[in-house]
């Protein structure tokens, strides 16, 4: 399954529309961009960008370039957390996540949270895209054990992980911001 998740995102360029780079970074003009950004800055968020595990180096390839779309669109940045013994308890996510331990969570499918981003004609307007999508949504669901996605805190800005359990015992994935006005 790591062979062919590799041969869908090697044979889908990581610009998307047009075939060119997405390399531009523009600049920040909204107050929701900067605090989207603020928010997945989060000291408490251990990023694997620098991980060297198979696991992470894996969703890094995975992930680059994409962005969650909401009512704004969000990074998928790539996390990995050392896991608590036994379930992943609501208590036990939030502390991990540096998140409030009064934050509310709500607990999604994978599939269901990624529907828009995984269909030919959803809201990425883009089946190459969509197939990247396809292919970070196989590997969530197949090289890493109970993926689930954790949506944190209410209001307009929204924290959510996908998150699921290596063989290693940590839990690795990609967590990013949902704008709900």
């Amino acid at each position: 399954m790591n062979e062919l998740a590799a041969a869908i995102s090697a044979q889908v360029p990581a610009a998307g529309k047009g075939g060119q780079a997405a390399a531009v970074v523009k600049p920040l003009a909204s107050k929701a961009e900067r605090e989207t950004t603020e928010a997945t800055d989060a000291p408490a968020a251990r990023a694997a960008s620098d991980a060297t595990d198979p696991t992470s180096q894996q969703l890094q390839n995975l992930t680059q370039g994409l962005q969650f779309v909401s009512e704004s669109e969000a990074p998928l940045e790539v996390v990995s957390y050392e896991a608590p013994g036994g379930a992943l308890t609501e208590a036990a996510l939030l502390k991990i996540t540096g998140q409030p331990a009064s934050a509310s969570v709500e607990t999604v499918d994978l599939m269901h949270f990624l529907r828009n981003h995984t269909a030919d004609d959803g809201v990425l307007g883009d089946p190459e895209l969509a197939n990247r999508y396809k292919a970070l949504q196989m590997f969530l669901k197949q090289e890493l054990e109970e993926t689930k996605v954790y949506r944190v805190g209410t209001g307009p800005q929204v924290q959510a992980y996908a998150l699921g359990r290596t063989t290693d015992g940590k839990l690795a994935g990609f967590k990013t911001v949902l704008t709900e006005t």
